[in-house]
């Protein structure tokens, strides 16, 4: 079977408060970014941002591809519960697709 995440992408990399800082900018940006081609909050978004994270992280390496990887797994997480809170509670799965910028 194809790995598509690398090994490496699994590890969050923050040490400290600068780097949290920069891992939450960097999601903001990608976030709203992203938000007209995947939408948010949807469980294809967040699949979609898990997969580029793990690529990401792999193609940039470094701490720099670390904290974008990072920052990709966390908004893909939050996509997730997201969506699956929302179908849990019997809504529709939701989700952005306006821009929000």
């Amino acid at each position: 079977m194809v790995d598509l995440v690398p090994k490496s992408a699994g590890k969050f990399e923050s040490s400290g408060i600068g780097d949290a800082l920069l891992i939450g900018g960097i999601k903001a940006v990608e976030e709203r970014a992203l938000i007209p081609v995947i939408g948010n909050a949807t469980l294809k978004s967040g699949v979609i941002k898990l997969v580029a994270g793990g690529v990401v992280a792999g193609a940039m390496k470094g701490k720099a591809g670390r904290l974008v990887g990072s920052a990709f797994a966390i908004d893909a997480v939050e996509d997730i519960v997201q969506s699956l809170l929302l179908a849990g509670l019997g809504g529709s799965e939701g989700g952005n697709t306006d821009g929000g910028w």
